[in-house]
C-alpha cells in the first residue's frame, strides 16, 4: 500500500491526520507571554501602579507601630513623672530628642511627628500634643489606606483590561487556525473535544492571566518593600522568620507537579463529556427512536463519574496541602514572637516596631503562600494551554502556496490527469482517474456504495490531495491556487444538506454575504422555495432551528439550492437532491436542480438514474476505477455495470402469487399481493447497490 501523503512545498505528506506535536512545559508559558507584547505599555502602567500600591498598603502596619510606641512612650514618660512643661523646655532648647528613643526607628516616624508639628501649628494650636497625636495617626492611617485601595482599583481596572484582551487573542487565533485546517482533521477528531479547546481551555487561562496576576504583581511588590524594612531594622530576625520559606517553595514545587498531571488529564476527560455531549444533543432524535435514553444517561454517568473522580483527586491533593503551609507560615511567626518579644524587651527594636513585624509576616507569607496558589492555578492553566497549543501547532494537512495564483472567475475546466488517491486508514480510494470536463458540461458519477464516487468529488474543492496525479483547473494545477478565492467559485448541494441555526434570510445570504433581499428571493423563487418561505410565520426572517430541524427534508434541500444559486458558482458538485423524498418534491426540486445548474460545469453523484438521463458525459466507477464512461445511450449500449444498476431501477417486477402462509398477516399493498398492477417507475434499491 503507498504511503499517504499530500503535497507540500513540492512533496508529499500524510493527507489525513494533520501532526500533533507534544507541547513542552518550559516553552509554554513563554509562549503564553508572547501574547502580552502588544500590551507593553500598559503592562508598565500596572508594575508601576503595582509598586506605589504595595508601597502603600504597607505604611499603615508603620503607622499603628508609632501610635504603639507613642503610648509606650507616653506610658515612660507619665511613670517617670515627665511633665509637659519640661520637654516644651526642651524642645525650645533645640533638642528633638524624646526622654523613650529605640535603637532603631520606624521610617514613617519623623513624617508622622513632623505632620504632626505641621497640624499643631496651623489647625490644632490649642489642642494637647496626645489629641494631635491621635488624630495625625488616625489621619494618616485613613489616607495611606484609601490611596493603597485606589491605587489597588486603577491597576485591577487595567489588568482586567489586558487580560481579557489576551484571552480575546488567543480564541481569536485559535478559532482562525482551526477554520484553516483541513476537512480531514474534522473528520478524526471528536467535534466536542475541538470545541472543549476553543472555549473551555481557552476560558481557563483566565485563572493565570486574569485575577491572580493582578494579585501576584501586588503580592510581589509588597513583598519586596516588606522584606527591605525587615532587614534593614533587624536582618536576624527576619531571617529567623524566613526558615520555612525554602520547605514552601519546594514543597510548592512537588505540589504543582503532582496538579499539573491531574489538571492535564481533567482537561482531556472534560472535552470527552463535551464531545459525548454533542453527540447525544445532536443525535437526539436517533436515541429518542431506539428508546436508548437509559443507554445514554449510562454513558453520560460513566463519563461524568471519570470528572468526579479526577476532581475528587484534585480537591484532596489541596486539603492536604493547605494545613502543610498553614503549619510553615506558623513557623515563621513563632520565630518573631519568641526572638522578636525578647529583643523588644531588651530595647534592640521598639515595642511599635514589634507589632509592625508581627503584623509584615503575614505580608511575607500571604504573597510566598499566595504564589503557591497562583503556581497551581498556572499548572492548571498550562494544562489547557497545552492543548490550546497542540491545535495551534497542527500543521493544515493541505499546504498552502506560498505565491498563490489569482483565479477571479473561473470558466469551469476541470481535470483529472492519472489521480490516485488513498486515505490513512486503508488502501487505495481512488485509482488512476482520468476524466476532462469542459465548461458548462455535465458529469454524473454512478457506481456502488465505496466505489469512491464522494471521494472524487471532495478532490475538486481540495479537501484533500492525491497521492499521485494531478487536478487541473481551468488547465492550471489545484494546488497553486488562492483556495479561498477558488472555493468562493464552488457550489456544494450534498443529500444532507447542512443549514445554521438562524434565520432563512442568513441562510441563504451565507451563499452571498452582500445579495440584496431582491437577490434572495430571486435565488428562492429559482429553487422554488420562495412560495413555502413566505407562508412560514415570519417570513424570511423565521428562524429554523439546529441544522434546520423546523423544515421538512425537502425544504432544507431546497434553501440549500437557493444557496448555491445565489453564490453564483461556476462548478458545481451535487450529491443526489432528490433522493430520499417524494414524487411531488422530487419534481419541484428536480426543475430547482435545472435551474442551478444552467452554463456551469457540474458533478453530480447519481443515486437515482432517472436525473442523469441527459448528462454529458456518465462515468460509472467501481472499486476505485473508472470502468465505463459515455452518454446514457453509449452505456445502455455497452451492457456492462450500468445497465445492471438500470436494469435493478427500472426492471417491470410483475410477482408470483404468494403462498397463503406467506400471505398471512400481510397488509395490503405491502409485499406483493395478488392483483398488484405491474410497477412501472423507480424501486427503491439499497445504496449498497448505487
Amino acid at each position: 500500500m503507498r504511503t499517504m501523503r499530500s503535497f507540500q512545498g513540492g512533496r508529499y505528506s500524510r493527507p489525513d491526520a494533520e501532526s500533533q506535536p507534544k507541547v513542552e512545559f518550559r516553552k509554554t508559558y513563554g509562549r503564553l507571554l508572547k501574547y502580552a507584547k502588544p500590551y507593553t505599555f500598559w503592562i508598565l502602567v500596572i508594575l508601576i501602579a503595582s509598586l506605589a500600591s504595595a508601597f502603600m498598603s504597607v505604611l499603615p502596619a508603620q503607622v499603628m507601630g508609632v501610635a504603639i510606641d507613642k503610648i509606650f512612650e507616653g506610658a515612660r514618660e507619665n511613670e517617670q513623672g515627665v511633665e509637659r512643661p519640661a520637654r516644651e523646655a526642651e524642645r525650645a532648647q533645640g533638642s528633638d530628642e524624646p526622654s523613650f528613643r529605640p535603637r532603631v526607628e520606624l521610617p514613617i516616624t519623623p513624617h508622622i511627628n513632623a505632620f504632626a508639628d505641621w497640624v499643631a501649628e496651623n489647625w490644632m494650636r490649642d489642642s494637647e500634643e496626645k489629641i494631635v497625636s491621635a488624630v495625625v495617626l488616625v489621619l494618616a492611617f485613613l489616607l495611606l489606606f484609601a490611596a493603597s485601595r485606589v491605587l489597588g482599583v486603577v491597576q485591577g481596572y487595567i489588568m482586567a483590561r489586558v487580560g481579557q484582551s489576551l484571552v480575546y487573542d488567543m480564541r481569536s487565533q485559535v478559532y482562525d487556525h482551526m477554520q484553516r485546517l483541513s476537512v480531514g482533521y474534522f473528520e478524526n477528531q471528536k467535534t466536542g473535544d475541538v470545541m472543549s479547546r476553543v472555549v473551555n481551555d481557552v476560558n481557563s487561562l483566565e485563572q493565570v492571566i486574569v485575577g491572580p496576576v493582578v494579585s501576584l504583581i501586588t503580592d510581589i511588590c509588597r513583598l519586596v518593600w516588606v522584606l527591605y524594612f525587615c532587614l534593614t531594622w533587624d536582618w536576624q530576625l527576619t531571617l529567623m522568620a524566613m526558615t520555612a520559606v525554602p520547605l514552601l517553595l519546594i514543597s510548592t514545587y512537588i505540589i504543582g507537579r503532582m496538579l499539573r498531571k491531574n489538571f492535564r488529564e481533567l482537561r482531556t476527560k472534560v472535552g470527552e463529556l463535551n464531545a459525548l455531549l454533542q453527540d447525544n444533543i445532536s443525535g437526539i432524535r436517533v436515541v429518542k427512536s431506539f428508546a436508548r435514553e437509559e443507554h445514554e444517561l449510562n454513558r453520560f454517568n460513566e463519563k461524568s463519574r471519570e470528572n468526579y473522580t479526577l476532581n475528587v483527586r484534585i480537591a484532596t491533593i489541596f486539603v492536604m496541602f493547605r494545613p502543610w503551609i498553614d503549619m510553615l507560615n506558623q513557623i515563621g511567626m513563632l520565630a518573631v514572637l519568641g526572638i522578636g518579644s525578647v529583643r523588644a524587651m531588651s530595647g534592640a527594636i521598639s515595642p511599635g516596631m514589634f507589632v509592625v513585624f508581627i503584623q509584615y509576616l503575614p505580608m511575607v507569607f500571604g504573597p510566598i503562600t499566595g504564589f503557591t496558589r497562583y503556581y497551581n492555578h498556572v499548572q492548571q492553566a498550562l494544562a489547557s494551554s497545552e492543548r490550546v497549543f497542540e491545535l495551534l501547532d497542527t500543521e493544515p494537512q493541505i499546504a498552502l502556496p506560498k505565491n498563490p495564483v489569482s483565479l477571479p472567475k473561473l470558466s469551469g475546466r476541470v481535470e483529472f490527469q492519472n489521480v490516485s488517491f488513498a486515505y490513512q486508514t486503508g488502501g487505495e480510494t481512488l485509482r488512476n482517474i482520468d476524466l476532462r470536463a469542459e465548461p458548462g458540461e455535465m458529469i454524473a458519477l454512478v457506481g456502488p456504495s465505496g466505489a469512491g464516487k464522494t471521494t472524487l468529488v471532495n478532490l475538486i474543492p481540495r479537501f484533500y490531495d492525491p497521492i499521485n496525479g494531478v487536478v487541473l483547473i481551468d488547465g492550471m494545477d489545484l494546488r497553486w491556487l488562492d483556495l479561498t478565492e477558488y472555493r468562493r467559485q464552488i457550489g456544494l448541494v450534498s443529500q444532507d444538506p447542512f443549514l445554521f441555526n438562524d434565520t432563512v434570510e442568513n441562510n441563504l445570504r451565507y451563499g452571498r454575504l452582500d445579495a440584496t433581499d431582491e437577490d434572495l428571493r430571486e435565488a428562492a423563487v429559482a429553487a422554488n422555495a420562495a412560495e413555502f418561505i413566505e407562508e412560514m410565520p415570519e417570513g424570511y426572517k423565521t428562524e429554523i432551528g439546529e441544522r434546520g430541524v423546523k423544515l421538512s427534508g425537502g425544504q432544507r434541500q431546497r434553501l440549500s439550492i437557493a444557496r448555491a444559486i445565489l453564490a453564483d458558482a461556476r462548478i458545481l458538485i451535487l450529491d443526489e437532491a432528490t433522493s430520499a423524498v417524494d414524487s411531488e418534491t422530487e419534481a419541484l426540486i428536480q426543475q430547482a436542480v435545472d435551474n442551478l445548474v444552467k452554463n456551469r460545469t457540474t458533478f453530480v453523484i447519481a443515486h437515482r438514474l432517472s436525473t442523469i438521463r441527459h448528462a454529458d458525459q456518465i462515468l460509472t466507477l467501481e472499486n476505485g476505477q473508472i470502468v465505463e464512461r459515455g452518454s446514457h445511450e453509449e452505456l445502455i449500449g455497452q451492457n456492462g455495470v450500468y445497465t445492471r444498476l438500470h436494469k435493478m431501477q427500472f426492471r417491470d417486477v410483475t410477482p408470483k402469487p404468494s403462498p397463503p402462509s406467506r400471505r398471512r398477516g400481510s397488509r395490503p399493498g405491502a409485499g406483493g399481493g395478488e392483483g398488484r398492477p405491474p410497477f412501472r417507475g423507480q424501486i427503491n434499491i439499497e445504496d449498497d447497490l448505487i
